[in-house]
């Protein structure tokens, strides 16, 4: 695995963010961090797909692929329909776009009454990711790069965890059943996580750490009943942000399940509600 300065300065900077509270990386650490990262990754793919195999839930996954889209790879999908956005005790409404790739790659294009025009979006996956969101002023906010580790997208997780386009780095575990999330309600378990060789200990336990996500399936169906994950702000606050989306009303689009109705919760509450009414998939 071939890794690009502009990827080593990322995960160095994923190490950095962490450890830099309160005390801030020394030069010689983030020197040595990015001579980790170029030759311990880049001389051990093999001992990462090891650990990947040892790890990966391939059945579970096989399942999760042939339930959404009878096993035939997902390279793109595009959602649109109409949008509330919640902020205290106000909503707006108005309309979503959604795009995203196999590749990692995504884009919300949301317009509403209440905040106006927001986009938010990421290029790449893993430790070549780069992460923001622009509100109405247009103005672009670099979000804070832990929160890029995340290799499951968040709006259409199936499309992040097909087996053809797994990434090496990533190690998915069937939990067996039980709650995920605040709810109560019994799913199947599936949590996916980047584990990387050839780092620093303290930085391959930060990255698994910010990486991993909780995807509870529909016991019956296997369809993504509910992601759960954490955040941390943009701001640099250590105290982490709750974040849970939940699907349903899945239906099939040019042979692909499609959840038209998203909701994604922060903390608790309500931010976002989306109804689609179109999709496309290729």
């Amino acid at each position: 695995m071939r890794i690009r300065s502009r990827s080593l300065l990322r995960i160095s900077s994923a190490f950095a963010t962490h450890h830099s509270r309160p005390a801030r990386i020394q030069p010689s650490l983030r020197i040595l961090l990015l001579i980790f990262a170029l030759y311990g990754i880049a001389s051990q793919p093999a001992a990462a797909q090891a650990a990947t195999t040892g790890g990966t839930s391939s059945s579970l996954l096989a399942e999760l692929s042939s339930a959404i889209s009878g096993s035939k790879p997902v390279q793109q999908v595009q959602l649109s329909g109409n949008a509330t956005w919640y902020t205290g005790g106000s909503q707006g409404s108005g309309t979503v776009t959604l795009v995203a790739s196999a590749g990692g790659s995504w884009q919300m294009q949301l317009v509403v009454s209440s905040i106006g025009q927001r986009t938010e979006s990421q290029t790449g996956a893993g430790s070549n990711a780069d992460c923001q969101w622009r509100g109405a002023d247009g103005v672009a906010h670099e979000i804070d790069p832990d929160n890029c580790w995340r290799p499951t997208l968040w709006f259409f997780p199936a499309i992040s965890l097909q087996p053809s386009q797994l990434s090496s780095y990533l190690v998915a575990v069937d939990l067996g059943t039980g709650p995920v999330g605040s709810s109560a309600n019994i799913y199947r378990h599936l949590q996916s996580q980047l584990l990387f060789t050839g780092l620093p200990s303290t930085m391959a336990t930060d990255i698994a750490k910010q990486s991993t996500t909780n995807l509870g399936l529909d016991p019956t169906s296997l369809f993504p009943a509910v992601l759960a994950y954490s955040v941390r702000p943009d701001s640099g606050a250590s105290t982490p942000i709750a974040m849970e989306i939940h699907y349903s009303d899945y239906r099939a689009v040019n042979g692909t399940q499609i959840p038209f109705h998203i909701q994604r919760y922060v903390n608790g509450y309500l931010q976002l509600d989306i109804l689609l009414n179109s999709a496309q998939v290729n």
